[in-house]
């Protein structure tokens, strides 16, 4: 034919499947069974869970939201609604309460739907608020009890919109630099931002005072550099003090809450961690989830106690009484520093008062002298201090020149 004259020819064929929703059962704990697939031909970008109404939500690449429902009696979910809500723009997040759903798009709009009826609740688009036209929505979270909405962009941005009218009103935007936010989460009274290559603590404050919101802290790592890495997810257990992150190496980081520094780095996917998920409850918890860029849905078991996940802190004795040299005194220091983060020194209370190290014997000297032998961890005696007159026998002498004659 005609086409042999040009050689080898080559043909692009688009996959008949790009994306897929599965569901399992956790049969005893440790294995799954798959109990129900949908494949589509778009990509699957996103999903929600409601748990009392048993709904799932799907955000697809083509702007559409599917909605199943799976009642606990068969497991089965059926689909109930499709909602085309971002107008061909892939949708980039979606967060649900049990009364509504909010949804954010590429085309930079928001969009919250009533659960119940399925109307269109509020929205519109923060074109107008992001730092320049390649900018776009990242994540967000849903506080439906004081109708807000907190959007992360990938400018760095967090835009904080008073969702109880329509449209929406701007309430605050917080600004934490020039990364994209990659996930949010709220751990009691603070909100834990996932941007860099680490997560930033900011106050959680309540409604009408959000320009009280001020950054915290950071949680980072040191393995994990911010030119190498960037930090995609992030998870909190806060009956155990705990913070999770995922990053781009596949590598998930665990911070204990007072302390800046990972307190483990687990090398969890051979790809980017693109989702943790902490559940405490039985028959699932106490467990860590991770999904990855490399398709495998990973489950850490964290048994044990809070005081098993905790590094080991050196006690110094201090006035007689047993303190910790790296206690709660030192987590106190957590957004006191002039530059809002996490500060790892030593306080002078926990390292004796003196100016001497935790690790020193004090002999009598600092805080714990008058005390006796309290103030020194060595002695074994109840006078840290002897007269060299007590140790004085009688056959010795007051000579200078015994140690003189002794070479002679």
């Amino acid at each position: 034919t005609h086409l042999l004259r040009l050689g080898r020819v080559w043909s692009v064929v688009e996959p008949d499947e790009l994306g897929a929703l599965h569901l399992w059962a956790s049969l005893d704990g440790t294995s799954f069974k798959r109990l129900f697939s949908h494949t589509y031909g778009i990509k699957a970008r996103c999903l929600a869970w409601e748990e009392r109404s048993r709904h799932l939500f799907v955000g697809l690449e083509d702007g559409k939201i599917e909605i199943y429902h799976a009642p606990s009696t068969t497991e089965q979910p059926s689909k109930k609604a499709s909602l085309d809500l971002h107008h061909k723009s892939p949708v980039t997040h979606l967060s649900v309460s049990p009364r509504r759903l909010l949804s954010l798009g590429f085309d930079t709009a928001v969009r919250v739907i009533d659960i119940a009826t399925q109307n269109l609740l509020c929205g519109g688009r923060l074109m107008k608020r992001l730092r320049s036209e390649a900018d776009y929505l990242t994540c967000g979270i849903l506080d439906d009890e004081q109708d807000r909405a907190f959007i992360g962009t990938s400018g760095g941005d967090i835009f904080v919109l008073d969702i109880s009218r329509n449209p929406p009103n701007f309430l605050h935007t917080v600004q934490l630099g020039s990364k994209p936010i990659s996930k949010m989460c709220v751990s009691k009274d603070r909100l834990l931002v996932a941007t860099g290559a680490g997560v930033i603590a900011v106050s959680y404050e309540e409604k009408g005072k959000e320009e009280r919101m001020s950054k915290l802290g950071r949680y980072s790592g040191k393995q994990l550099i911010d030119d190498e890495v960037s930090i995609l997810s992030v998870a909190s257990a806060p009956e155990r003090d705990l913070i999770f992150g995922g990053f781009s190496d596949g590598t998930v980081a665990i911070w204990l809450g007072q302390q800046q520094e990972a307190l483990i780095a687990l090398a969890a996917h051979s790809d980017s961690v693109t989702q943790v998920a902490w559940v405490e409850e039985a028959p699932w918890g106490p467990a860590l989830f991770t999904a990855g860029g490399d398709g495998k849905t990973s489950t850490w078991l964290l048994s044990g106690s809070v005081e098993d996940y905790v590094f080991w802190s050196p006690q110094a004795l201090i006035g007689g009484a047993l303190t910790e040299s790296f206690g709660s005194v030192g987590a106190q220091v957590i957004g006191s520093s002039s530059d809002g983060l996490l500060d790892d020194t030593v306080p002078a209370a926990a390292s004796g008062g003196g100016g001497f190290d935790a690790f020193e014997p004090t002999f009598g000297v600092g805080a714990g002298a008058g005390g006796g032998a309290g103030s020194d961890v060595f002695t074994l005696s109840t006078n840290a201090r002897s007269d060299p007159r007590v140790l004085k026998g009688a056959d010795d002498s007051d000579s200078e020149d015994d140690i003189v004659n002794a070479f002679k």
